[in-house]
């Protein structure tokens, strides 16, 4: 792993590291993709010993508290939606584009129409199933983490069943598909933009398989049924008329396919694929960004200050597969020069106070900067994104206190980074 790598490289050797090696990797058979298995176990070591600090303390109280709260709550699954997909099948995936609304020209409201920036009530109803997607997803995360640190069996037993009553449960499972996923009512083509929602279960389902794995609970049985689910589901992105569409895409639609393609790919052992997507979305900074580092297509976006982040988040967590496969992304420059370090320092003056030079509904939330900031500084040597990220860290400090609230990101960050505290 790069950081082992940089403390040889630096003169650390000896026993130091091989208790990292032995506390963060030898448990895990497969390889992470979103974290980092040695700075989680530093955190876990920190929190046991009490010498993490109190911002990390106090955020692993509040994901046990999470944790506890989803013990009882009932699991979600896909045939609880009250709207049936065209095959009438309630195992297929299906959730409305968030944006679309009903025709004010037509009788029956059909085709909708696009607002961009508006979300639609409607579509984030119980009635579909992206707000049950959003609860396993999030809840999977909560509970293999609080496992994780806490060694405590009910939040593991608790992620299995979620995991079994979503992939595998035969009466409640969801097919390996997204066929209908942000469907338009009225436009009755299956739509590529739908494998978005896709990326909630490539985020958190393998590291979550991984966290679990010493678990009594999660069974070797339940990881090769899972691992079958997941490789179905690659078969699909990349064999399907709506995935092959959704691989052309040069915006963050693009990145985020890209995204869930190499995770699962690096998961499932499939290297060359790997560096394929990686090596696609180097290619693809030419098409997205101009020369000033501006994305092209997210700047466009009526929360262009917003698309821009989400779609770095999608970039860098490329960056952080392609590591795994020996491919330096980080600091990868195309031939007009273009580079994630030029996209990231479009975005930082307003850091500073500068105002953002692009229409939007809302002022910038650096909480999503943050994270890109966090992982782009943990993988390269420059001080300056340091120090962009712990001036970002002391804003978001400020209004935690004016708001009287937990910033959700801090929190999450500081129980995944060792090094990141505040």
């Amino acid at each position: 792993m790069r950081k082992i790598r940089e403390m040889i490289k630096n003169g650390i050797t000896g026993s130091f590291i091989l208790m990292l090696i032995f506390l963060g990797m030898e448990a895990f058979s497969a390889p992470f993709i979103r974290l980092d298995s040695v700075d989680l176990a530093n955190v876990r070591q920190m929190i046991h010993d009490e010498t993490a600090s109190e911002h990390t303390l106090l955020a692993y109280k509040k994901l046990l508290w999470n944790a506890d709260q989803l013990i009882s709550m009932k699991n979600p699954t896909v045939i609880d939606k009250s709207i049936y997909p065209p095959t009438q099948n309630k195992h297929d995936y299906l959730s409305i584009s968030r944006y679309w609304w009903p025709n004010p020209k037509t009788s029956d409201g059909l085709p909708w129409m696009r607002k961009d920036g508006e979300t639609n009530p409607e579509t984030q109803t119980d009635a579909v199933d992206r707000k049950r997607l959003s609860a396993m997803s999030n809840g999977v995360k909560t509970l293999s983490l609080a496992y994780y640190f806490s060694g405590d069996e009910r939040y593991a037993e608790k992620a299995t069943s979620m995991i079994k009553t979503w992939f595998l449960d035969e009466k409640t499972r969801m097919n390996p598909h997204l066929k209908f996923a942000q469907s338009i009512p009225g436009h009755p083509k299956g739509r590529p933009f739908g494998i978005l929602d896709g990326r909630s279960i490539v985020l958190v389902i393998p590291d979550a398989m991984n966290l679990l794995s010493n678990s009594p609970h999660w069974t070797s049985d339940d990881n090769s049924e899972l691992t079958k689910w997941l490789k179905e589901y690659l078969t699909w992105l990349t064999e399907s008329d709506l995935g092959r569409e959704g691989s052309e895409f040069d915006n963050n639609h693009g990145s985020w396919y890209k995204f869930q393609v190499a995770a699962l790919a690096l998961y499932l052992g499939n290297k060359p694929l790997v560096r394929k997507m990686v090596t696609l979305a180097q290619q693809s900074l030419d098409f997205q960004l101009n020369d000033q580092g501006g994305q092209i297509h997210e700047i466009e976006r009526t929360r262009s200050f917003f698309y821009s982040c989400f779609n770095l988040d999608a970039l860098t967590s490329i960056a952080f597969i392609a590591d795994k496969v020996g491919m330096d992304m980080w600091h990868y420059k195309s031939e007009n020069g273009k580079s994630l370090l030029l996209a990231v320092n479009y975005l930082t003056p307003v850091i500073s106070g500068k105002a953002w030079p692009h229409p939007s509904k809302q002022e910038p939330d650096l909480s999503y900067l943050l994270p890109v900031l966090a992982r782009m500084s943990s993988n390269m040597e420059s001080n300056e994104l340091e120090n962009y990220k712990k001036q970002t860290i002391s804003i978001l400090i400020e209004k935690e206190k004016i708001a009287g609230s937990k910033n959700k990101v801090l929190q999450e960050l500081s129980l995944i980074y060792s090094h990141f505290t505040y």
